[in-house]
């Protein structure tokens, strides 16, 4: 027998055994066990050659995944219990293996994942290892619709959107909570429909829908809440009642942070009860005599952002530090699952054009022929997972999207054009946009796509024999009327940008930036012209138009962009390419009045700010400087925010003196939304209808 000496650790057991069995690379170091030495003399074995061979690793046992279901668009935190499961294990439900990122060894029993992405029904769940495999038949169930946002108040009246898989909402469709209707059910698609919560105790709850005779049943699918710690933070439990708990957890991967320093309306120089220490748990609870609203609380420590909430009435509230990763703070990031890589998926198919020839690639005639200079090309791309996403640097370079001519290989037995791209490892849809491409000025004219529903992309594999017929005329065309700008800040915004997505739900949103509007004209009409019916393969589609008032490049709502002056609305939810939809209910732009742009921070360290017209219900504002930030969460109402001085508490950072701070102020419009019981999952960018912000600059 002979031995690869392949290096020591866990990762490299499994390819030391299969080397044994095949046979090792010359690269490799040998030694002979077994085999008579080249004499021919006869050669004992000695106990010290029995401890050279490492004894086979125990093999892994699974015996049960909690939570046993979850939604079929991936990213459900799920742990997988049993003996001897290995550091390197590799795990899979079904045929979709979970990313490396997403997978975190807690012991040899215990491995937290979050799933892929998968079709409604039970999958195996396998965990793989050197060779050695563990199987659980039926293991994980994926849902067949999922409650968007998946926890709310137990006074009930929030609105949720009821996202389907394979589905057939249709109108008449009921839903209910633990029994209890769901009111005002808006059925949008076959695999979309919105509805309010009834009141119900807190806990967790089945959510039912009954559409077209079918029963659909999904356990513990929403969560009733007026503690929402546990469910993604912000503020709950009603109002405040003498005391204050607040729970401080990390950013990057939500556990406790101790020791962080907690501290009430804006006063660092508060004492217990007044302020306190987080414990092990990240928790403190404050209880300074007569706590009457509004309450504003701040949580610091070293090597991590500070946070402020701002003006709110509520018993607890549970706030984010983000690590810093800068010197003397160790790795900064924590290790684990942030870091590890994310695999794509490989998605191959044809675009199919109809015609006479049944068994081979037919002629794009549904395009007009170019002309000199000109060629028919189709651009193959895969949704984005929301309006917000921005394409990578080298798009095309990437392998994420590729450009198809009308040209075949000799010899190529396709019915189509092939085309081969890298996917998020997601449920997806493929699009191809075909038409005119000035080979001069690479200037493209759509008038025809196709799409594939339904594709279902997992890390490392390749989906394969995946048809887009190209037959969707791109012939309708939007009307967008402008109305009620905001005032302008500094003669800024000056101009107007619009951008249409087609919408298809879970699968994504399709993006046409080719048919973009821009400029200004004195009606404030602009049209979008290139849109395709919403039939056939797009039948349950809508279009999101986001239309932005901008001067210069448009920058995005994000909090971090620091943008130059902008107010931007969404309208979602359009069902017909061939209407024209009203832009307004803009959002005043927030306008910085102390200090002016650049200006020293004032002694009383407040910064002020006006807001001309409409209010925001929720204001976001981060001051960012080289190493640190600080990130405040304030009522639309508010207009001073406060920097109290860290300086005298031992073990944190004040404002660096002496350079730049970059101060970010977004306001943004949420339907329904209660401050002093708001959520961090509910008040991301998928739930805006309308933002304004813009940057500036101060120094201390």
């Amino acid at each position: 027998m002979r031995v690869c000496r392949t290096g020591a650790g866990s990762w490299w057991r499994g390819l030391a055994l299969g080397a044994a069995l095949f046979g090792c690379d010359s690269t490799n170091t040998f030694q002979a066990l077994d085999a008579a030495p080249q004499d021919g003399a006869a050669r004992d074995a000695t106990p010290g050659d029995a401890r050279d061979v490492p004894p086979p690793p125990p093999s892994p046992v699974l015996v049960g995944v909690v939570p046993a279901h979850g939604s079929f668009l991936g990213g459900t935190e799920v742990t997988l219990r049993g003996n001897n499961l290995p550091e390197d294990a590799v795990v899979r439900f079904g045929d979709s293996m979970v990313q490396p990122r997403f997978t975190r060894w807690v012991d040899s029993h215990r491995i937290v994942v979050a799933t892929p992405a998968g079709r409604p029904g039970d999958v195996n769940v396998t965990v793989e290892s050197g060779g050695r495999t563990a199987t659980l038949p039926n293991a994980y169930h994926y849902d067949s619709f999922y409650v968007d946002p998946s926890l709310g108040p137990t006074t009930g009246n929030a609105r949720v959107s009821l996202h389907g898989s394979g589905t057939r909402f249709m109108d008449g469709m009921t839903a209910a909570f633990d029994g209890m209707p769901c009111r005002d059910v808006v059925v949008t698609s076959n695999e979309l429909a919105s509805c309010l919560t009834p009141e119900h105790p807190e806990g967790r709850v089945e959510v039912a829908l009954v559409t077209g005779g079918e029963l659909f049943r999904v356990r513990d699918a929403y969560q009733y809440t007026d503690n929402n710690d546990s469910v993604g933070g912000g503020l709950a439990g009603g109002p405040v009642r003498g005391s204050l708990t607040v729970t401080v957890l990390n950013a990057m991967n939500r556990d406790p942070v101790p020791e962080a320093f907690v501290f009430l309306d804006n006063d660092p120089a508060s004492v217990p009860p007044r302020a306190g220490r987080t414990s092990a748990r990240g928790q403190v609870t404050l209880s300074p005599p007569g706590l009457t609203p509004p309450v504003t609380v701040t949580a610091s420590k070293r090597c991590f952002t500070t946070t402020t909430v701002q003006a709110f009435n509520a018993s607890t509230a549970t706030v984010y530090l983000t690590p810093l990763m800068i010197p003397g703070c160790g790795e900064g990031m924590p290790m684990g699952m942030a870091q590890r890589p994310v695999y794509p998926a490989t998605l191959t198919g044809e675009l199919v054009w109809e015609g006479s020839s049944e068994f081979s690639p037919n002629p794009w005639n549904n395009i007009p022929r170019p002309r000199e200079g000109e060629r028919r090309v189709a651009k193959v791309f895969t949704t984005r997972p929301d309006i917000y996403t921005v394409d990578p640097m080298n798009f095309e370079m990437s392998g994420q999207t590729v450009t198809v001519r009308e040209v075949i290989a000799p010899g190529y037995g396709g019915r189509g054009y092939p085309f081969r791209l890298i996917a998020r490892p997601s449920a997806l849809a493929v699009y191809a946009i075909a038409g005119i491409e000035n080979t001069t000025t690479m200037r493209f004219t759509p008038y025809l796509m196709g799409v594939a529903r339904a594709v279902l992309g997992a890390p490392r594999a390749t989906v394969s024999n995946i048809v887009v017929n190209m037959n969707i005329p791109l012939d309708h065309e939007l009307g967008m009327d402008v109305r009620e700008l905001p005032a302008q800040v500094s003669g800024q915004p000056n101009r107007v940008v619009g951008t249409v997505f087609i919408d298809l739900g879970g699968e994504g949103v399709i993006p046409r930036p080719e048919i973009a509007v821009t400029g200004r004209n004195e009606m404030d009409t602009y049209r979008f012209s290139g849109l395709p019916a919403f039939s056939g393969n797009l039948a349950d589609a809508r279009l999101t138009v986001h239309a932005r008032y901008v001067s210069g490049e448009p920058t995005g709502p994000r909090p971090f962009d620091a943008p130059a002056p902008l107010s931007g609305v969404v309208l979602q939810g359009i069902t017909n390419p061939d209407e024209t939809v009203q832009a307004r209910n803009w959002l005043g732009i927030p306008d910085a009045t102390e200090p002016m742009p650049g200006a020293a921070l004032p002694v009383d360290r407040n910064v002020r700010f006006n807001i001309a017209g409409s209010s925001p219900d929720l204001l976001i504002m981060t001051l960012q400087w080289g190493g640190g930030a600080w990130q405040h969460y304030a009522p639309g109402a508010e207009r001073v925010i406060r920097y109290p001085d860290l300086s005298t508490l031992m073990g944190l950072a004040d404002l660096p003196t002496g350079s730049l701070l970059q101060l970010s102020l977004v306001g943004v419009r949420i339907p329904g939304f209660a401050f002093d019981r708001f959520t961090y999952s509910t008040i991301g960018t998928a739930y805006w209808t309308a933002y304004a912000g813009r940057g500036t600059f101060l120094r201390r």
